[in-house]
């Protein structure tokens, strides 16, 4: 094979970061409010996404959940109208293109991040990173590429088969009925983010190299 191993020696993976000092936790001390779980997606809405399979994760979860989806592309319209086939539109809202500046109160005022990509397309996932640095779990996919090196299976959030309604359901309900668990994995996420996943770190480490 032409390709270049991970393991080559002459590799080296210098992670993306972001800044912990535009993406903090709500404070500790802070109860959430009361009510559904607050789920977000945030990112373009392009197929390897795997939106359409987060909306039909929510049929299949009972205890109150709602969904908020950030972000534009040109799987808009056809998610806005599985979304009213599902008969969603009371769980979920569609903000559309979000302003950087608005992007760090988003995440504070929710309890959960989602990314369901479904396509090696997703070779990362950043805002699976600016969720951890606000301290909160992920949920995310297992696709072979960094979206599993980012979140860590129990310890910072869940990791689940692609294209699964089923798995993904599964994942929500089980850290929607524990704020216990949902709190020690965003702590943990944190955590990692701050060690691995800043944009300081990020910079040093390719000037190492």
């Amino acid at each position: 094979s032409h390709w270049v191993r991970p393991d080559d020696p002459r590799v080296a993976i210098v992670p993306l970061g972001s800044d912990p000092e535009r993406f903090w936790p709500t404070d500790e001390g802070e109860d959430p409010p009361a009510g559904p779980l607050r789920i977000l997606f945030a990112g373009l809405l392009r197929h390897y996404k795997g939106v359409d399979v987060l909306l039909q994760a929510l049929t299949r979860i009972e205890r109150p959940v709602t969904l908020t989806v950030a972000g534009a592309g040109p799987e808009s319209s056809r998610l806005q109208t599985l979304c009213q086939r599902l008969r969603l539109n009371d769980r979920v809202t569609f903000l559309g293109r979000v302003a950087d500046m608005d992007l760090a109160a988003l995440y504070r005022a929710h309890d959960l991040f989602v990314l369901p990509a479904v396509s090696p397309a997703e070779a990362f996932g950043q805002v699976l990173v600016e969720a951890m640095l606000s301290g909160l779990p992920c949920i995310t996919t297992e696709l072979g590429t960094g979206t599993s090196f980012v979140v860590q299976e129990a310890v910072t959030g869940s990791v689940v088969a692609p294209r699964s309604p089923e798995a993904l359901a599964a994942a929500i309900d089980s850290l929607a009925k524990d704020p216990a668990l949902r709190r020690r994995l965003g702590q943990a996420g944190r955590a990692r983010a701050l060690e691995h996943f800043t944009t300081a770190r990020m910079l040093a480490d390719v000037s190492a190299l």
